[in-house]
């Protein structure tokens, strides 16, 4: 078999230094931190993030999802508010704009599926956008559409850990931008996790309120229990230390499949040229992709298909917006597995499987 994901080959690799850590915050007792303190293990792993994505403060929460809603409150968004949203992405993105209370837009997207044409005729108090599959969004044109309209510019960063936009990485940009530590993304955390990025210490302040139940700065009525535990902060501190070798790795493991791809007449979508790509999935357009998903299946190659239907059609979100761009992209793609330590056999064995269903 296989695997989709690696996050059980990234334990293989590591494993005594992994578990060392994590029994280092057990032995301790201090397994969860509620307050913000200077040399803690979370306050560490904090300050590492911030440093790799060159933003002054990073806050952990429970998970991404938390993430980008914090990172929505600290900017003024709620009931009465309109948010610009990309049509495709997981649903969690659009889910935390409704939580909020405030109306969501949603922008259809490209071919790469990332934010396209935006909006002209409306005015909205805030853009969220998404770094689909770890391929960085056109940033300049929409920090310019930001400023004309003199609102939030709000980074879901999710899938996009160690990307590069020109020399700007991926969590810097945006007004405000958020992380998740899901075992699913880049870098992956035992458990769940999440994190806000941001250079206010006062947003900095208001978010470690939110997430324990609004204490701290007096300001708040109620928050919530969204805290990143400290022997996830602890191991995960550890994978960043090692994240530029596992990009490293998993940027070999691309050009394997690009190079057995390419043979075989099939492109998968790629980062644009003035951005560097952390190859966070290796997704391709396909024909008969249901049927090419059903003949992986029994070569025992796990595949993915992430976005079955744009957000906008979910009933939970639907606004009746059509998304040709969107809808197309959701027929089509269908994501093979990649990761640091996929195998070039392994590699070798779904690109001919491929080869094999569509005999050529």
């Amino acid at each position: 078999m296989i695997k989709f994901g690696g996050v059980d080959r990234i334990y293989d690799a590591y494993s005594w230094r992994i578990t060392r850590r994590a029994k280092e915050v057990w032995r301790s007792g201090d397994v969860v931190s509620t307050s913000h303190t200077e040399g803690s293990w979370l306050d560490k792993f904090e300050k590492s993030v911030a440093k790799f994505t060159k933003r002054k403060y990073g806050v952990a929460v429970g998970s991404g999802t938390d993430a980008l809603y914090f990172s929505l409150r600290v900017k003024g968004i709620g009931p009465g508010s309109n948010v610009l949203c990309p049509a495709v992405s997981y649903l969690a993105t659009a889910e935390a704009i409704k939580r909020t209370g405030a109306t969501i837009t949603f922008v259809d997207v490209d071919r790469k599926g990332l934010i396209a044409n935006l909006p002209a005729t409306i005015l909205p108090d805030a853009l969220v956008y998404v770094n689909l599959f770890g391929n960085l969004a056109d940033y300049d044109r929409l920090r310019q559409y930001c400023d004309k309209h003199k609102i939030p510019l709000i980074e879901d960063a999710a899938q996009s850990l160690g990307s590069f936009y020109k020399k700007i990485p991926s969590g810097k940009l945006g007004d405000i931008s958020s992380l998740s530590f899901a075992p699913s993304k880049p870098l992956p955390c035992f458990g769940n996790g999440g994190m806000v990025l941001t250079d206010d210490i006062e947003e900095a302040k208001f978010i470690r309120s939110l997430r324990y139940h609004g204490k701290g700065t007096g300001k708040l009525e109620h928050g919530y229990n969204s805290c990143l535990s400290n022997d996830h902060a602890n191991v995960l501190n550890f994978l960043l230390s090692k994240y530029k070798s596992l990009l490293s790795r998993s940027k070999k493991v691309r050009q394997w499949y690009t190079k057995k791809l390419n043979d075989i007449g099939i492109s998968s979508i790629e980062s644009s040229s003035d951005t560097t790509s952390n190859n966070h999935k290796l997704v391709i357009r396909a024909q008969d992709r249901d049927g090419l998903k059903a003949f992986l299946d029994t070569k025992k190659i796990q595949t993915q298909i992430h976005y079955p239907q744009p957000m906008s059609r979910m009933k939970m979100f639907d606004t009746g917006q059509e998304m040709p761009n969107a809808e197309k992209l959701c027929q089509d793609v269908i994501s093979l597995p990649i990761h640091p330590f996929l195998k070039k056999d392994e590699v070798l064995h779904v690109c001919d499987s491929i080869k094999e269903y569509y005999g050529v």
